[in-house]
């Protein structure tokens, strides 16, 4: 087995190999090529770690909480109707940014341009109306259960 040392000697004598043969332009413009590919495969890397931590923390957050409301009997279902205009919303940029890239256009245009982008927004404004009916019904079945127990 070759050590660290053999190896970098290895690769200088063949980097001077390739610069007699192919010149020093081309062989410089392939160590950056390799480096810079390198270097954003290794940020995307971290990027793409990054957001899928950041994601499993807010969906498991997300699931903790709705578990707890519905332990308590608060108004639970306006949250899942949130999240899921949210997750529409962030679908829609994704679309949005994608168009932009293809059609060469501003990313409003690209997005206005997107069947039904405006349900997500109304999912999430939507969801509020839903928490308020949600906590009417809870606190009349609270109501019609106090009855009940203090009829019996």
């Amino acid at each position: 087995m070759k050590s660290s040392f053999e190896w970098i000697i290895a690769a200088l004598i063949l980097g001077a190999l390739a610069a007699l043969v192919f010149g020093i332009d081309a062989v410089l413009n392939v160590i950056s090529t390799v480096f810079a590919l390198g270097f954003g495969l290794v940020v995307a890397l971290i990027l793409a770690v990054v957001i899928a931590t950041l994601g499993w923390i807010g969906i498991r957050d997300a699931i903790d909480e709705i578990k707890m409301d519905r332990k308590q009997g608060l108004p639970w279902l306006w949250r899942c109707v949130g999240w899921i205009g949210i997750a529409g919303i962030l679908a829609d940029g994704i679309v949005g940014a994608w168009n932009a890239y293809q059609e060469h256009v501003l990313f409003s245009i690209a997005v206005k341009e997107i069947p039904f982008a405006g349900v997500p927004v109304l999912l999430v404004l939507g969801s509020y109306p839903v928490k308020w009916a949600e906590a009417l019904l809870a606190k009349g079945r609270r109501r019609r259960a106090d009855r009940s127990r203090l009829n019996t």
